[in-house]
């Protein structure tokens, strides 16, 4: 940046000291581990997509709501925002990050501060896909977290929460850079939001699949967040496969690229769409699913009463796609060679708790361990396994604990553990009152 601009920034968080505060703040170390980072991210980060049914045209206007001294008249299409001196948030913004706090997994909480919450903007925007004539106001609200991060939330539309710092050691970060975006749309981004770190970032420019950029505004947000945040609403001649967003960089005050977050196309075979299986039951699979093909494998009746299925079908491209009562996939068979003997994991819900896996060849069973020295040894089908765990093992000393896949001599070849302690996945009779107007199962 210009020494102008420097300056206006520095007078700007010089402007919202708060000695008053320091002993609020000075549990505010980075304390969060990167590992936290994935846990935290709810909505808006790389991969991770939430998908809109078609391309929508979205209109937008921006009000800075807290006081601002912009720098729109120097040439930056950029807004610097005191934080202390912003609004607090509404009654209703502190309870849902308190809600996220207590909803984490355990260990995972970002820990949001929800009492110093504060209102940042308003953008008016189509976050459905389905009134892209008819755009309605979201407003950006920001809490500092106390590892020193922060969480965000788009009103009603997207959020997410990020560290004190980024992961060095991740390949992955260290490409993004002090990007963390994530995107609102179908084949391509319609919206994209997050965040961008403060420090070496001039200027976030948005790259199209035909060779075109454009600068995208960035709202600063002073100490203690220290970040930037986005919302950037893709034009109409943007909203095609031949000119889409490809990719969002952060450059420097010398144009050098100082982060860069892909969006890569969607291949419309993978496209999700809602498919009707030979008995009827409407699925929502990737188009590369050959329905014609689909044959039921496994079927059992639940101990509440309900049927259970899983149906599996040819996978255009190679592979399998499959759909059961809770679920559905159609992984490339490269994605099943790289990963580890089995993929396993919970499927919870109303009042059912099903255990599902897919394995490979090797895998001769799997058998799932309990707390109360229980097992049970399922054998797949066509590489598959569907199991209910029953209410026997819902309290707390009876929990899964650990799923071993052996191989044909009896010999373990790899373990899933699983965390007895976590709430909320095993049904129960009397919820717990978490605060924030959450309540779980213990």
């Amino acid at each position: 940046m210009t020494h102008v601009l420097d300056q206006l920034i520095q007078e700007r968080f010089d402007a919202v000291a708060h000695p008053s505060n320091d002993a609020d703040w000075g549990e505010v170390v980075a304390r969060m581990s990167a590992a936290d980072e994935r846990a935290l991210e709810r909505s808006p980060r790389r991969g991770r997509q939430r998908r809109v049914p078609r391309p929508v045209v979205v209109a937008v206007a921006v009000a800075v709501l807290a006081g601002t001294a912009t720098a729109v008249a120097l040439g930056w299409p950029q807004s610097f925002i005191d934080f202390f001196g912003s609004p607090s948030a509404p009654e209703s913004v502190r309870i849902s990050f308190g809600a996220q706090n207590v909803r984490a997994p355990i260990g995972m909480s970002p820990e949001a501060i929800p009492g110093e919450a504060r209102e940042i903007m308003t953008t008016t925007f189509d976050a459905t896909g389905v009134r892209p004539d008819h755009p309605i106001a979201h407003t950006l609200y920001v809490a500092p977290t106390r590892s020193g991060g922060f969480c965000y939330e788009w009103r009603n539309a997207i959020g997410g929460c990020a560290p004190a710092t980024s992961a060095a050691t991740d390949p992955a970060k260290k490409t993004t850079g002090p990007l963390g975006l994530g995107w609102i749309g179908n084949e391509y981004p319609l919206i994209i939001a997050g965040w961008v770190r403060a420090g070496e970032t001039d200027a976030v420019e948005a790259q199209y699949a035909d060779g075109t950029s454009a600068t995208i505004p960035v709202t600063w947000v002073s100490q203690p967040i220290n970040a930037g945040f986005v919302l950037y609403v893709v034009p109409t001649a943007h909203q095609t496969r031949a000119n889409a967003v490809t990719a969002v960089v952060a450059r420097d005050a010398d144009g050098n690229v100082v982060g860069r977050q892909e969006f890569p196309l969607t291949d419309p075979l993978d496209e999700q769409t809602v498919q009707t299986l030979p008995d009827g039951t409407k699925e929502s699979l990737a188009r590369r699913a050959q329905v014609a093909t689909a044959r039921k494998i496994i079927s059992f009746k639940a101990t509440n009463g309900s049927d259970v299925r899983l149906w599996v079908m040819q996978r255009e491209g190679g592979g399998v796609c499959y759909a059961f009562n809770q679920g559905s996939g159609c992984p490339p068979p490269a994605a099943m060679e790289r990963g580890p003997a089995f993929a396993g994991g919970f499927s919870i819900g109303a009042k059912r708790v099903l255990f599902f896996a897919q394995a490979k060849p090797e895998v001769a069973a799997i058998e799932l361990r309990y707390q109360n020295g229980d097992s049970e040894r399922l054998t797949p089908v066509e590489a598959f396994v569907l199991h209910e765990v029953t209410p026997a093992h819902y309290k707390p000393g009876t929990r899964l604990v650990a799923a071993v896949g052996v191989d044909q001599n009896g010999n373990e070849i790899f373990t899933q553990p699983f965390k007895p302690q976590d709430t909320g996945v095993y049904p129960c009779d009397n919820p717990i009152d978490r605060g924030y107007g959450v309540k779980t199962c213990p």
